[in-house]
């Protein structure tokens, strides 16, 4: 062959070889702009049909006001706050029922009943505080220090005296984490509320309505928003720390033949 043509047949080759990488440099943008095209698609912990179930109750309703402070109604503002601890709880995967999602009154015993008969994974009840001092103010979140021997003997069982605790530890962290409110910590007490209902449950008092800086920021949507948001972390954070379960099958510690009845604060908060 000629020098002329070797160099030819070496031109051609090039030239291919650069129009190749070229073809293949076109090919991934277009991929990459086809990708970014595409809505993004959010990986969720649980499928739809096997998510852990909620129970969101908004405390008092109808004929019961509950508090009344700082130009707010509790009933009105705790379905406020349920309303966006749902929608809240429904972005990061998880199935949610509410005891009332109008201003209508529900017996304590009926709410812990709805979350029975659900076979729900845990309870929230939110409610707001009061107090005859001006100045305080802040979260605490109740848990039972026993549950009723009702809900023990519940077909969904109950996990012993601990779990309760632990969901209360891990909404109250979030909660104040999220708001940035003040930490009054967590309590054991009896409300009804919580003792009855068999699977974890816990009761959140998200601020004072006598507190004038605490009322005029629950009455702002975003800081509603960033409660609602830190009460639903700690829900989930408090899930995945958990064995895993379905719905409502929670293991009793101790026979139910050996506890007793517990006293119950029967005043809804």
């Amino acid at each position: 062959m000629s020098p002329w043509a070797s160099k030819i047949v070496l031109i051609t080759r090039s030239s291919a070889s650069y129009l190749a990488l070229a073809g293949v440099v076109l090919a991934l943008g277009w991929l990459s702009r086809s990708l970014e095209a595409v809505p993004a698609v959010r990986i969720r912990p649980w499928e739809l049909d096997s998510a852990p179930l909620v129970i969101v109750d908004a405390g008092h309703g109808g004929q019961d006001g509950g508090a009344v402070a700082g130009g707010l109604i509790e009933k009105n503002l705790s379905l406020t706050l349920a309303r966006q601890l749902r929608d809240q709880l429904h972005e990061l995967g998880l199935r949610v029922k509410m005891t009332r999602d109008r201003d209508v009154f529900i017996e304590l015993e009926a709410r812990s009943q709805i979350a029975k008969k659900a076979k729900a994974t845990l309870f929230v009840s939110l409610h707001l505080n009061t107090s005859e001092t001006a100045s305080v103010q802040g979260i605490e979140t109740y848990y039972a220090e026993q549950k009723s021997l009702s809900a023990r003997r519940s077909p969904s069982g109950s996990r012993g005296q601990h779990a309760s605790e632990w969901l209360a530890r891990s909404v109250q962290l979030h909660a104040c984490s999220g708001s940035k409110a003040e930490d009054r910590g967590i309590k054991a007490k009896n409300y009804a509320v919580v003792t009855h209902t068999p699977c974890p449950a816990v009761l959140v008092e998200c601020g004072f309505l006598t507190h004038v800086d605490e009322v005029a920021k629950l009455k702002r949507s975003e800081y509603q928003l960033a409660l609602a948001q830190g009460i639903a972390r700690g829900v989930v954070e408090f899930i995945k720390s958990q064995p895993a379960q379905s719905s409502g099958n929670w293991e009793t510690e101790s026979s139910i033949e050996t506890v007793s009845e517990v006293k119950l604060e029967v005043d809804n908060p």
